[in-house]
């Protein structure tokens, strides 16, 4: 039974340093999809950006050709001044004239507003784009720092594995599918040390003719509260 619970408890070790570089492997590739989330995330701003930019830029282009004709219709009608020869077509067409230069000039509002917002939507681009530049950066010099990391704990995961394995074939299958199944329930705690009376796994008090059975380890035991393997360790 001794030699059993020793296996045992070499096969929790193991088992434990497994489920942390398996843990650690996960967080390096949580870290990395991350920095690809952030990277999607800034990258649709950009493009909603980039979007909305491009209709504000066919708006403007437009305003610039309106603003084009209603120049040449300013220009055209005050071509018309030295042929007039009544008092009151010349009011008429200084009427036009004025009517024509307001909207000339409430084109020129337009297209210089257009240009601002225009101006704004490019500083907003740029900046998201710096953003989107140090992501990937960082995402870049991170990716290569784990890449060695990654295949640094790959190398040590196949080694215990390995161990594990030798040290797991040494078990019955009866005890060694107890302890698996107590591994998975019991969050990688499926022995507990007895002592003074109690389970250190679930800091319950046992029955004291149990706890004075494990310290003569006639047989294998498991707590009455959480159904862990016991053992004690025995002071010399």
């Amino acid at each position: 039974m001794h030699e059993k619970m020793n296996l045992l408890k070499e096969l929790q070790e193991i088992d434990q340093e497994v489920s942390s570089i398996e843990a650690t492997q996960q967080g390096y590739h949580d870290e990395l999809e991350a920095f690809e989330s952030d990277a999607d995330r800034v990258q649709g701003m950009l493009d909603e950006l980039t979007a909305e930019l491009t209709l504000l830029q066919k708006d403007e282009a437009q305003l610039q050709q309106d603003l084009l004709r209603e120049r040449d219709n300013v220009t055209r009608v005050e071509g018309r001044l030295p042929g007039i020869q009544t008092q009151k077509e010349y009011v008429a067409v200084l009427k036009e004239i004025d009517v024509a230069k307001k909207a000339n000039k409430d084109l020129e509002d337009q297209v210089l507003a257009k240009q601002q917002e225009i101006g704004a939507l490019e500083q907003d681009q740029q900046e998201k784009q710096d953003q989107l530049n140090v992501i990937k950066g960082n995402a870049e010099a991170r990716a290569a720092e784990l890449s060695g990391l990654m295949a640094e704990s790959a190398a040590t995961l196949q080694k215990r594995k390995e161990t594990r394995e030798s040290v797991a074939s040494d078990l019955p299958a009866p005890l060694l599918r107890q302890y698996q199944t107590l591994f998975k329930r019991r969050g990688g705690l499926a022995l507990a040390l007895a002592r003074d009376g109690a389970c250190c796994g679930c800091h319950m008090q046992l029955p004291p003719q149990q706890y004075n059975s494990l310290l003569r380890e006639t047989e294998m035991q498991t707590c009455p509260h959480c159904n862990r393997l016991l053992y004690v360790e025995l002071r010399g």
